[in-house]
């Protein structure tokens, strides 16, 4: 995940894709296949840019939202900007939630033994929130910058950790906390000299955090506890440290022409955790530092509205500290691959790509998250061979009416492919390397919409990773998961949406929106097929979601109302972790905005 550019892998835990505001984003664009060299990352098979965009220059967003497990979501987004160009932004935001939605498990009275199996119980140590202000001051749209930003995050969090990787490890007492402090520099001109645009940013986290493990006692599902030992419910710890991530980034894009560009980008990663825990004084903290570094070099030309192509460049290298007794290992990598794009007509585009592109471990796979996450100091880098095929069809029916179809293929064999699985005693997950898995894959979307009012679209994918490592720990000649469907990774899935716009519906400058969301995964496995009869299905899952939101005075005013999860219907997430049931929101919002000359 990106946001505006910058990889979101060293913010720290009080700013995730799942605390920022929907509000905060004006687009997100969705890469598949080969990712933009300007990105700069060593991502495979596609990337997620989540924009703020900065249209608006004085202006002030506010929204608030109530609902089910206790959840408040609250963000206010604003800037002032003079006529020269002097601004001052500001994005806060907090997020606050029990989560404590019914579950259905396997439950154990840990005082009487008496098995309830497929139970419904509430979960009870889940609650969460986090609190996050973003200020920067600077320059927008001056002669000497489109943009220069300084800037600072600051934020906290609080989040209870109810069960391990699966849910048959349950926790009462055990939470962490964690802190945010980041300052930033960003930095955008277009055109610096003619014809090269300039992007420049930075940033380096301070924040630190805290694992709190110090009730010596076990838990059940129904709440009830009992004394266990002296080691606390997992690991007795008042763990503190800091990851002191850095990150430095430069993307260099030059016009030779009309028809020929040139691309440089260059991404900077430093992660070094360092800490200390006062109730085991005599444990040293092995080195757990890494840096990353992916330069590309890119070329295209294009001729408008006909053909395209790029050819491009990735050198990624990896520096890791393990162990105080041996030397850093750098890890240096080669990747390159070639683009292009036809327009048959047009409103038919054919897409066609082929890439050899690595993919770096990351710090929180070698070092684990001090949490439900083990660390994996012998992880390999991940190589593949990616070919993709597309085709875009995008067909005015009439002046009103358009139908858009679209389609890709892919195929894909990575070496040393890098996977979650379960530890050997399945309380925690951890990163690993299969010799190799070849994936196969097809994606479909279909939408129609008409003229602003109506729009209705279905996407479909089907992806079949199979293990081709012939060789196990612990199997003599060929192992007898060769060939096998790759565990816990969904292989049908897909989405479908409607919405519905009615204008000036109760006065000029008022709207009110329908809007419809259906989720569909088919069952998949959670262990390997071959293991016959433990290889436990994770069951289909199709959940449907509702929102209504009505809009007065050309969106100033904003009133909505959402359900979620409609049917109720059991929803997972990877290795069998339920989601939330059915909930219901109700989400305020003002915006208004001044347009200065």
């Amino acid at each position: 995940y990106f946001i505006d550019g910058i990889p979101m892998e060293g913010f720290g835990t009080s700013f995730q894709i799942n605390n920022i505001p929907i509000n905060t984003a004006e687009r997100i664009e969705v890469y598949k296949g080969v990712v933009p060299i300007w990105l700069g990352s060593d991502a495979l098979g596609g990337a997620i840019n989540i924009i703020t965009g900065d249209r608006h220059r004085n202006y002030i967003d506010a929204s608030y939202s109530y609902g089910s497990f206790n959840t408040h979501r609250t963000s206010v987004n604003a800037a002032v900007t003079s006529k020269k160009g002097l601004t001052a932004q500001i994005n806060a935001f907090q997020n606050y939630s029990d989560n404590d939605y019914r579950v259905k498990v396997d439950a154990a009275d840990i005082n009487t033994g008496a098995y309830a199996p497929g139970a419904w119980v509430r979960r009870f140590h889940d609650t969460y929130h986090n609190e996050t202000l973003i200020a920067n001051v600077g320059f927008v749209g001056t002669r000497f910058a489109d943009k220069l930003l300084l800037g600072v995050t600051v934020g906290r969090n609080y989040k209870e950790i109810q069960t391990g990787a699966r849910m048959v490890s349950v926790f009462g007492g055990w939470h962490r906390r964690g802190t945010i402090l980041m300052p930033s520099l960003k930095y955008k001109k277009d055109n610096l000299i003619k014809g090269l645009d300039v992007t420049l940013n930075a940033n380096y986290n301070l924040g630190s955090e805290q694992n709190i493990d110090t009730m010596n006692v076990r838990y059940d599902w129904y709440g009830n506890s009992k004394p266990n030992g002296t080691s606390g419910e997992r690991s007795r710890s008042l763990y503190k440290y800091k990851n002191n991530n850095g990150l430095a980034t430069g993307v260099f894009n030059y016009r030779l022409g009309e028809h020929h560009a040139l691309a440089l980008s260059d991404v900077f990663n430093t992660f070094d955790r360092k800490g200390a825990d006062p109730l085991n004084p005599a444990t040293v903290d092995r080195p757990q530092k890494t840096q990353k570094n992916v330069l590309g070099l890119g070329y295209s030309y294009h001729v408008s509205d006909l053909w395209s192509v790029s050819v491009f460049s990735k050198f990624l290298t990896q520096r890791n500290s393990l162990s105080t007794t041996s030397a850093a290992a750098t890890t240096s990598r080669l990747g390159y691959g070639v683009a292009g794009t036809y327009f048959v007509r047009p409103d038919l585009q054919l897409k066609a790509s082929y890439e050899l592109t690595n993919r770096l471990p990351e710090a929180q796979e070698l070092f684990g998250d001090v949490e439900n996450q083990e660390g994996n100091p012998n992880l390999k880098p991940e190589q593949s061979n990616n070919l993709n095929l597309g085709a875009s069809y995008n067909l005015p029916l009439n002046a009103d009416d358009r139908l858009l179809v679209n389609a890709n293929a892919v195929y894909r064999y990575s070496y040393n492919f890098i996977y979650n699985r379960l530890n050997n005693n399945q309380s925690r997950l951890v990163a690993d390397n299969r010799d190799g898995v070849r994936t196969l894959g097809v994606d479909g979307e279909v939408r129609y919409s008409h003229k602003n009012r109506f729009s209705a679209g279905a996407t479909l994918t089907y992806q079949y990773l199979q293990n081709t490592q012939q060789i196990e720990p612990g199997y003599t000649g060929v192992s007898p998961l060769y060939l096998d469907q790759m565990p816990n990774i969904p292989y049908l899935f897909g989405n479908a949406d409607a919405s519905l716009t009615l204008p000036n519906l109760g006065g000029k400058g008022n709207s009110l929106s329908l809007g419809y969301n259906l989720l569909y995964v088919h069952q998949f496995y959670l262990y390997w097929p071959s293991l016959g009869g433990n290889k436990l299905n994770i069951p289909q899952q199709l959940s449907h979601d509702l929102n209504v939101v009505y809009s007065l005075q050309n969106g100033r005013y904003n009133i909505g109302i959402e359900g979620r999860n409609l049917a109720n219907a059991l929803l997972y997430d990877n290795f069998s972790l339920q989601k939330p049931g059915r909930a219901f929101y109700v989400n305020l919002r003002y915006f208004f905005t001044k347009t200065t000359n």
